[in-house]
């Protein structure tokens, strides 16, 4: 009650304070104060009336107004008036950082990613050094993923800061963008990452398990191929410690995948684990994964 009281005292206080020549200023300072005090709609009101003195007499309107009026707008969750708003100060050649986090806000809610890419990278060309810029940095980011505009995405991720690289949710996305860009070295390195944060992340998982399965099946058909070439007491030695080799990376692999067969659709890596154990000889748990296979 007190802050109301205070705030129409001070609107009063203002407008008898000022003389008629001054009139159109005040009504922007109180559009403004109005706005400051969360009178959206007050402010509205003033701020059309700003405008429509201006037209009267043949002045310029502020370009800002319309911003400010965007944001009102907005503020009352009234996203279509907001959006013209917006758009007729981008005609007038204004701009600010507040206006470009709303109307991005405003495309992501509504699943218009088309329009949230022009806001985030006109932000990101313009106002990157704005309060809000480490928020819509990784929302960039985050959009680039989400249409798969794979090479922006890799920019965009350079730009974001050292904490954001560091949240599972943002090298989730960054592990998915180098499967797709095939940088296989980069997703070895990443992929323990996400697991040190989440044990049981599946993508992580299914990387390693494949990465050791892959390693230990390709030296083990290698060796084989050498020691059937060339069947001598040496080349016999050098498969013996191929193999132990061999054995290593697929138990490693299995650290991956006993947890991936657990989870739900665990059953796809069915061939994987029947040809691990048929590796070790075991023909007891090679025959059990292999009755899984479709």
């Amino acid at each position: 009650m007190k802050k109301t009281l205070f705030y129409y005292t001070a609107l009063i206080l203002l407008i008898s304070s000022c003389g008629a020549p001054k009139q159109v200023l005040d009504y922007q300072q109180l559009a403004q104060m109005s706005y400051d005090s969360a009178h959206y709609e007050q402010s509205i009101q003033e701020w059309n009336t700003y405008i429509q003195e201006q037209k009267v007499k043949g002045l310029e309107v502020n370009p800002k107004v319309y911003a400010e009026m965007g944001k009102a707008y907005y503020q009352m969750a009234n996203y279509q008036q907001a959006e013209s708003n917006f758009e007729l100060a981008e005609q007038k050649a204004y701009a600010d950082e507040a206006m470009y986090v709303m109307m991005a806000q405003h495309y992501q809610t509504i699943d218009n990613l088309s329009k949230e890419l022009s806001a985030l990278k006109y932000y990101r060309d313009h106002f990157s050094m704005a309060k809000d810029s480490s928020l819509m940095r990784n929302r960039l980011f985050e959009a680039f993923m989400e249409s798969e505009n794979w090479e922006p995405a890799v920019e965009a991720w350079g730009n974001m800061d050292q904490a954001s690289q560091k949240e599972e949710k943002n090298i989730q996305y960054y592990f998915n963008l180098n499967k797709e860009l095939e940088n296989k070295d980069a997703c070895d390195a990443l992929a323990p990452e996400l697991l040190a944060l989440n044990a049981n992340n599946e993508s992580a998982l299914d990387w390693m398990a494949k990465k050791y399965y892959n390693q230990a099946e390709n030296r083990y058909q290698k060796a084989m191929a050498a020691y059937d070439k060339n069947k001598t007491n040496k080349q016999y030695k050098l498969l013996l410690k191929d193999l132990d080799r061999v054995t290593a990376d697929f138990k490693k692999s299995l650290k991956y995948f006993n947890p991936l067969w657990k989870m739900e659709g665990g059953k796809k890596y069915a061939s994987y684990m029947a040809n691990i154990y048929g590796r070790f000889d075991d023909k007891k748990k090679s025959q059990y994964y292999r009755s899984f296979i479709k």
